[in-house]
């Protein structure tokens, strides 16, 4: 009895040990031999192991895999749409804006970081002339083939016919007060002077009747007389209405002769930029520049954009993938992957399920075992 209970034992232990090592066995052929085998000229069997011999099978497949059943469109668009995901992407883009918000760093320092511009004062400056003069000019070249009186304001086109009146009234009272004064007067003299030599014997004439200066006493009261009459006012006031019409009709351009155009613009250009506080600007640092603004982008802009963003690429994504070519770099990765890298890859994730297999193996081993002692004891 006890012989037969030797044998059964020995037939188990045997069974196991056969069971166990050829599991453990197929399982390393899975990796190993890394590399054919060879003796002489000929090829071992089963070299290299299966996972060696099909590694570029192995790597189009996990790129199908990866593409087909792990990350696929629908896969991720369900992630983004996700409400605490959402949140999640929300307050993580709110902490990074903010640490970003909350720079000492002055503006043109963050400028000069990011975009490693020189000077970004007079980068600004350079540009936003140029882009305030090619504004102006393109007004100018839309005005010049329009009259004068189409591009003045109608409120100063009535302030000035409406001035006109009173401006000749002016006229004729500055006139008046300098006719009536000492200078005046003694230019008056001069001037009847001057025209009585050009007269030649008339004017001697009339000097050896009349003397300069009581010539003088006679024409300058009349002449203040002539102008303090309404006549008078009429001519100059329609003289000047006539001119102000004659300026509204003109086209713009006609004027091109008696001014220059591009110096004026260049000018004004670079008015307009010198009061610009572009320099106070780029002083200040970041987090007093925004300051008034902080409040508004992190708790109303930053989410609209996170969820902007989320949108635009959950309708991209299928074309995205696409040019992304997933499953060519899963497979140029796996590639150039070594084998002994692959076997430590698999291992680390199924090395407790291979260890199961070999000891599954030595279990069915040792009851083959058992039933092959039992028939041998029947038998003998």
């Amino acid at each position: 009895m006890s012989s037969i209970i030797i044998t059964i034992l020995f037939m188990i232990v045997i069974g196991a040990i056969i069971g166990g090592f050829t599991n453990s066995l197929a399982i390393k052929m899975l990796f190993r031999p890394y590399k054919a085998l060879y003796i002489g000229k000929w090829k071992v069997p089963f070299t290299p192991g299966l996972i060696p011999k099909r590694r570029d099978e192995l790597a189009v497949q996990l790129g199908k895999m990866v593409v087909e059943h792990l990350l696929t469109p629908e896969g991720i668009q369900k992630k983004m749409h996700d409400p605490v995901f959402k949140l999640t992407m929300v307050e993580y883009a709110q902490k990074e804006v903010i640490k970003y918000l909350e720079k000492e760093d002055t503006i043109e320092e963050l400028i000069k970081k990011g975009l490693h511009m020189e000077s970004p004062s007079n980068v600004t400056k350079v540009k936003a002339k140029a882009y305030i003069r090619e504004k102006l000019d393109a007004k100018v070249n839309e005005l010049k083939r329009q009259e004068v009186g189409e591009v003045l304001p109608e409120r100063l086109v009535t302030k000035v016919e409406n001035g006109i009146e009173p401006f000749s009234d002016l006229i004729l009272s500055k006139v008046s007060d300098y006719i009536a004064s000492p200078e005046g007067k003694e230019k008056l003299s001069v001037m009847i002077d001057l025209y009585l030599s050009e007269r030649g014997t008339l004017g001697s004439m009339i000097n050896m009747f009349f003397t300069n200066t009581r010539i003088v006493d006679k024409v300058q009261p009349e002449l203040l007389r002539l102008l303090k009459q309404k006549d008078i006012q009429g001519v100059i006031t329609t003289m000047l209405e006539k001119e102000w019409n004659t300026i509204k009709e003109s086209e713009l351009h006609t004027f091109e002769d008696k001014v220059d155009v591009d110096v004026i613009v260049n000018e004004l250009s670079e008015a307009i930029v010198n009061e610009l506080p572009i320099d106070q600007i780029m002083e200040l640092p970041l987090s007093k520049a925004i300051e008034p603004f902080k409040d508004r982008i992190v708790e109303d802009f930053v989410p609209r954009i996170v969820d902007a963003a989320g949108n635009y690429l959950s309708h991209q994504l299928q074309p995205l993938m696409e040019q992304l070519q997933l499953a060519e770099i899963v497979k140029s990765q796996v590639e150039g992957f070594s084998v002994g890298r692959i076997e430590d890859m698999v291992l680390s994730i199924s090395r407790r399920e291979f260890k199961m297999i070999t000891y599954l193996g030595a279990v069915l081993g040792g009851l083959i075992g058992v039933v092959q002692g039992i028939i041998i004891t029947i038998i003998g």
